[in-house]
């Protein structure tokens, strides 16, 4: 091809886009938006009660956050509303099917909300019966659903006026959706989060947009990665940190372009407000500002949300004591038992654990399970499973090498107590809490062996030899651990961190899931056969004084 020809072509390929941008709305010469930002609400409609010293504080909770929500609406009536998904969770969002929440959250004003990880937890027809609680458009630009129902009722984005300002508002899935929530195969998404967002732009623009949000479950990272690549976004909030960011974030992309960062945190403990000034198309960042304003009982009550959230709290105290499932036979959920040896009730909880999140092996520390009785047999309530696993610690999936996991339960050794002599000191031995139960391994232990001394910030003083024997199930058989493969590892967050001088767990690679130890092991129970298990040992965990 000639050089005069590869100008026309390219000329002939850049006009469409020319175009585009000719006849595309401008966006104001000069704009200012107010933005009052929900984040994850995690089915929290009623404050959250903290006891510090002798003192009981309250704060958060969507009756006060509505009650302040009002107040600065009213301050500034053009101000849009969003809420950032997850806006349910738990035994609320499963017995209740979304009444509570989303009704609440249409009463409180929200005008655009995102689809979040939570939303999927019990499955696209769990979602689409919560979703018809309410009116309020919810987002989704990089989901797309087999089911006609999802799919009419979820949009890619949603056009909101702010004054005169045209604002448009689109929201992103995390791409690791399925590994932390149950969408099903019906539910398609799609990872490639760029050219989602621009193809958003696009078509926000074409439609008179000339502000752009968009609403985020991605990670901090994936979040300022993806914001380093656009143009046209002026802001991104949310994400799925559970966090709250006092200050903003500028990233810089394309052209000198500049987005906003910013995340409102969970609960309902602050509402993030972004004053956000456009200047010929771009963010002013000078005229710019995000402040997190603190939800308290001193911010008022909104009574619709607060008739909702009574009415539903006196449903809930019902439904704690409703059946979940059924024990068999008894099981010992004594201290002494989960922390010194195979435990049934530990084999069960890695199991669900295990079967929950797909991966190797599921593990949890003794002193996550908590009860300290024999739970006899019989009908199991909800009040009975939050009794065994009170934390409500949401689950972390962590990828570790097999000479990782050796050194792991080597630490896990070391908590157990080997009698008289054993000589055990707290300050320089992994707590007896830290003995870890297990689904997917085969383990021996001697208490003849020296045990690993760990001082108590976490570093290493000696390595022990208990761990006699150790294999994996892999492939329908159980084979001895590879140390040089890597094992994936469904464990709590606060294990997975190096909580209890486990501290090889940090190490690892870690991948958070916003599911809770709870719902997965309740999820385990109602999906056996009438929902009933039969305790038992099955030798994987075996300690020998030789």
């Amino acid at each position: 091809m000639t050089h005069f020809k590869q100008r026309i072509l390219s000329r002939t390929l850049l006009l469409p886009l020319f175009l585009f941008f000719l006849l595309a709305p401008s966006p104001a010469a000069g704009a200012r938006i107010s933005v009052l930002f929900l984040g994850d609400l995690h089915s929290q409609l009623l404050p959250v009660s903290l006891k510090t010293n002798k003192t009981t504080v309250f704060f958060g909770g969507l009756v006060h956050g509505a009650g302040l929500l009002a107040k600065e609406k009213a301050a500034e009536p053009d101000s849009l509303i969003l809420q950032g998904g997850d806006a349910v969770s738990g035994i609320t969002w499963l017995h209740f099917s979304g009444e509570p929440e989303f009704s609440a959250l249409a009463a409180a004003g929200v005008q655009a909300m995102l689809l979040g990880n939570h939303e999927f937890n019990y499955g696209p027809e769990h979602l689409k019966r919560g979703l018809s609680f309410s009116s309020i458009p919810v987002l989704s630009s990089n989901l797309t659903f087999d089911d006609w129902e999802l799919a009419e009722r979820v949009s890619r984005h949603v056009i909101l006026k702010s004054g005169d300002t045209s604002v448009g508002v689109f929201g992103l899935a995390s791409p690791n959706l399925s590994a932390q929530a149950s969408p099903g195969p019906r539910v398609h998404i799609d990872r490639n989060l760029e050219d989602v967002s621009a193809k958003m732009i696009r078509e926000l623009r074409e439609k008179g947009a000339e502000a752009i949000i968009a609403l985020s479950r991605l990670t901090r990272e994936e979040n300022a990665n993806l914001a380093s690549s656009l143009e046209g976004v002026h802001a991104i909030l949310g994400g799925s940190s559970n966090e709250e960011t006092p200050n903003a974030l500028f990233v810089q992309g394309p052209n000198g372009w500049e987005t906003l960062l910013a995340e409102s945190g969970a609960y309902g403990a602050f509402i993030g407000k972004l004053a956000l000034t456009i200047s010929e198309g771009r963010t002013d960042r000078e005229k710019t500002s995000w402040k997190l304003l603190r939800v308290t009982p001193q911010s008022g009550r909104h009574p619709e949300v607060e008739r909702i959230a009574s009415s539903f709290e006196n449903r809930l105290n019902e439904a704690l004591i409703s059946t979940v499932g059924i024990f068999e036979n008894y099981v010992d959920g004594r201290s002494s038992t989960v922390r010194g040896g195979e435990s049934s009730l530990g084999n069960f909880i890695c199991d669900a654990l295990r079967w929950r999140f797909k991966t190797d092996i599921g593990m949890i520390n003794g002193g996550g399970i908590r009860g300290d009785r024999v739970f006899p047999a019989g009908n199991i309530s909800w009040k009975t499973l939050m009794e065994i696993l009170p934390y409500n610690n949401p689950v972390y999936i962590v990828s570790l090498k097999g000479s990782q996991l050796r050194q792991i339960l080597e630490l896990s050794a070391g908590a157990l107590k080997g009698g008289e002599n054993d000589h055990y000191d707290p300050n320089t031995r992994p707590h007896t809490g830290a003995f870890l139960q297990l689904s997917g391994l085969r383990v021996e232990y001697s208490l003849k062996g020296e045990p690993s001394l760990v001082e108590a910030d976490g570093k290493l003083i000696r390595w022990g030899n208990r761990l006699r024997s150790l294999s994996v199930f892999s492939d329908g058989e159980w084979r001895p651990l590879d140390d040089d493969r890597v094992y994936t590892v469904a464990v709590n967050s606060w294990t997975a961190g190096g909580g209890d001088r486990l501290f090889v767990f940090a190490e690892g690679t870690t991948e958070k899931t916003d599911i809770r130890d709870i719902d997965a092991v309740a999820e385990y129970l109602m999906s056996r056969k009438d929902k009933t298990v039969r305790f038992g040992k099955d030798g994987r965990i075996r300690i020998t004084d030789s």
